[in-house]
């Protein structure tokens, strides 16, 4: 065989062989962010671009959650990803919380995110100064399967009030629980959410507003249901109408994953987020000025393997 002929033969087996290798695999997660009218949608939606624009093959479907729906979806697979708060992880973790009958396993720490503030927002010309004030009054709230609901309650049974003590309970999303409290449906809302909210925003800009204060016994009850809350203050030009600093609570957001995601993809998932921390900032500004320190904050829960790893290579653990 002639050499012009071996190399056309090669020529032809090269194509075969650049044609035959096989493309990027195919890795398909899914991730259950938060609550319509939430901040954890849009963060959400924000992460799934960064993720699949730096990770070849990889392809997310974002789905609508809420932070005690998440643990679940994640710990009996139904989800690879989710948005969590770091008090009802390490209740879940330690077989406590509502609907858990024991510890779960496949629940792994990603990343811190921000603080998720507690926030009871009512109607200024009612004279409600306290949560006890609340008591036959309409109150809303999310429904339940939100970290946002359990903590309402627990506040409330702390207040002495309860549930049942409020003349009307409305379990709704947080733009409804906006549109009903400017309707006069409800005189008052507890969310946990970003400082700032634009729902409360809202809320503040249809009628005068006043932030009901938790008081020290409030906050040190909670406190002694799970040590993740810690004291807040919130300050008085956060919402229209605002007269004082708000006394209330706070406790981490952060982003939960499966212990079963393999640990390089993990690895290059906490990587790209961190380096996507300006386009977060363009999402939610309680982003600015966070870099890896912030993500990955010291916690006491199961990290995944695969961020760890990339945090510890970034010196912040």
């Amino acid at each position: 065989m002639t050499s012009r002929h071996l190399g056309a033969l090669g020529a032809a087996v090269l194509a075969v062989a650049l044609f035959a290798a096989p493309v990027a695999a195919q890795t398909r997660l899914t991730y259950f962010t938060g609550p319509t009218g939430g901040s954890w949608i849009p963060i959400g939606g924000a992460l799934k671009v960064m993720w699949e624009k730096a990770i070849p093959g990889l392809s997310i479907e974002n789905r609508p959650g809420a932070g005690l729906v998440n643990l679940k979806a994640i710990e009996e697979g139904k989800a690879e990803i989710g948005m969590g708060n770091l008090i009802t992880t390490v209740d879940a973790l330690q077989g406590k919380g509502t609907g858990i009958t024991q510890p779960y396993t496949n629940v792994c720490h990603m990343a811190s995110l921000y603080p998720q503030i507690a926030q009871f927002v009512a109607r200024a010309d009612l004279g409600i100064k306290s949560v006890a004030d609340l008591k036959d009054k309409s109150v809303g709230t999310l429904p339940r399967g939100n970290t946002t609901n359990e903590v309402g309650e627990w506040i409330m049974d702390a207040a002495g009030v309860g549930f049942k003590g409020a003349s009307k309970m409305s379990f709704a999303s947080i733009s409804d629980m906006a549109n009903m409290f400017k309707d006069g449906q409800i005189v008052a809302s507890f969310i946990v959410t970003t400082e700032g909210s634009g729902s409360i925003k809202d809320m503040a800009n249809s009628r005068p507003i006043t932030m009901i204060d938790l008081g020290d016994d409030i906050i040190a009850a909670l406190q002694k249901k799970n040590a993740g809350f810690l004291p807040y203050t919130m300050s008085k030009t956060t919402y229209p109408g605002m007269q004082s600093d708000n006394k209330t609570v706070q406790f981490p957001a952060h982003l939960i994953v499966s212990c079963k995601l393999p640990d390089d993809l993990a690895y290059n998932m906490a990587k790209a987020m961190t380096e996507g921390l300006p386009d977060l900032a363009n999402v939610n500004a309680v982003f600015k000025g966070q870099t890896a320190k912030d993500f990955g904050a010291k916690v006491d829960v199961k990290w995944h393997p695969g961020a760890l790893k990339y945090f510890k290579e970034k010196g912040v653990l």
